[in-house]
């Protein structure tokens, strides 16, 4: 079975000190062979993975904060508000 990960989302968080970090939402997807149309077509897996945009894992928690693995440190999402012109 093939696989491969699809960018969901890219968002930051921030942590308890105020350092701001870029992350990178990807959902496990395999490959499907169709064989009455020969076609090869992807479906998601339900996995989703997290990592830094530097490309260190994160856990996600039960309340929905990501940890860096082997840190307590909680990095919540950062809410962007969009800018009206």
């Amino acid at each position: 079975m093939d696989k491969k990960l699809q960018r969901l989302e890219t968002f930051h968080v921030q942590d308890l000190h105020g350092a701001t970090y870029k992350v990178h939402a990807y959902e496990h997807m395999t490959r499907i062979h169709a064989f009455l149309d020969m076609e090869t077509q992807w479906e998601p897996t339900g996995l989703i993975e997290y990592k830094l945009a530097t490309g260190e894992h994160l856990e996600l928690d039960d309340k929905g904060d990501l940890f860096v693995p082997g840190s307590s440190m909680p990095l919540h999402r950062v809410q962007t508000v969009a800018h009206v012109q």
